[in-house]
């Protein structure tokens, strides 16, 4: 197996130690060299290239390159053969989908356990993406909720009323009298309404409004 030539930057020594002990146990995995100002990173880089480099994200120590997507920019255009990876305390969505969009590797999250370093070092060799658990578990909740609020937002404000009150235990003929409607079209619009939420039947209907907190949305 070919070695991984990795460096590592990070403005707190102890992140820097514990990492390289870390990895230093890995076989097939080399750190050449460790950093806390992106200066002596870069002027290393340039001389002796590795595989991978292991920055954190903030760097409010560094007075060259401190602000964190900047960093992430100048290492991806100066250096495109060499694989970057993020080390960050940083869990906010939009932060974290930037730095993918700018072409990092991978993002490690800095309260994830150190193991997760090598679930992205293993994705470089197989020359994928790393993503982190967590930062996938929450992308999923996200486009599930957007999901859900599409398919709410598709009812009619007459279906959605005819649901919330359906949901909550009331008959069709009560609903009927309680929004002067025939009983004929409140079961046209809460079948409708069925419809639009892929419900199978009334059970499936009210335990899928129920279960997604629909009328809290």
């Amino acid at each position: 197996m070919e070695t991984l030539h990795v460096v590592l930057l990070d403005d707190h020594q102890v992140v820097l130690a514990g990492m390289k002990d870390f990895l230093d146990q890995i076989p097939g995995v080399c750190v050449d060299a460790t950093f806390s100002t992106s200066v002596g990173l870069i002027e290393h880089v340039r001389k002796n290239k590795p595989d991978v480099i292991i920055t954190d994200y903030n760097m409010p120590k560094d007075e060259v390159h401190n602000d964190g997507l900047k960093l992430i920019a100048y290492l991806l255009r100066t250096f495109p053969e060499v694989k970057i990876l993020v080390l960050t305390m940083i869990t906010n969505q939009m932060i974290v989908s930037a730095l993918y969009d700018t072409g990092v590797t991978g993002v490690i999250l800095k309260q994830d356990p150190l193991s997760e370093v090598l679930s992205a070092l293993l994705a470089v060799r197989a020359n994928t993406r790393y993503y982190p658990s967590s930062f996938q578990r929450d992308m999923l909740r996200a486009e599930r909720e957007t999901f859900l609020r599409e398919r709410v937002n598709s009812l009619s404000p007459r279906e959605y009323e005819v649901l919330r009150y359906y949901v909550a235990g009331e008959s069709l003929s009560h609903i009927a009298e309680k929004l002067h409607r025939s009983a004929k079209t409140v079961s046209l619009q809460k079948n409708s309404a069925m419809r639009k939420l892929n419900a199978k039947s009334n059970q499936e209907l009210i335990r899928f409004c129920v279960e997604n907190h629909i009328f809290e949305i």
